[in-house]
């Protein structure tokens, strides 16, 4: 990301305090930390398995949402959190680039696309999950 990382999650925080952010498919609320601890999980992967996109077509299961449903299956988060940080990485994403939409997977698909790019996404991603209090409303049973 060239637009510093923390003026981006500066502007996306602002965004995040609204608690419909923070609700799954399922219609459980999401805790940030949850969705950190997911994310940073795909990251670990995709670093220590070194999904470089460039190396990988974007059929090749190797990229961001394919290391988030990994990581899901291994138990480090579920679908109400991948769900949720596909919300924040693409607010993220258009802070950063200025469009009115983008989409993570085709984002991170993109030939130019680079490991370490897709890496600073993801923590940036994990970072504001982290800063943005998961459950702004009170949980209903």
């Amino acid at each position: 990301m060239t637009m510093s990382e923390q003026t981006v999650i500066e502007r996306a925080l602002q965004r995040l305090t609204d608690p419909r952010m923070w609700y799954g498919l399922s219609g459980h609320q999401v805790a940030g930390e949850d969705v950190a601890r997911h994310v940073m999980a795909a990251a670990y992967l995709m670093e220590r398995e070194q999904w470089d996109p460039q190396l990988y077509a974007p059929s090749s299961r190797h990229h961001i949402r394919d290391a988030l449903d990994r990581t899901r299956r291994d138990g480090a988060g579920d679908t109400d959190t991948q769900y949720v940080a596909r919300h924040i990485m693409e607010l993220l994403l258009r802070l950063h680039t200025g469009a009115p939409y983008v989409d993570y997977e085709v984002w991170s698909e993109h030939r130019s696309r680079t490991l370490p790019e897709v890496l600073d996404l993801l923590r940036a991603t994990a970072q504001a999950a982290r800063t943005t209090p998961g459950r702004l409303l009170p949980r209903r049973k």
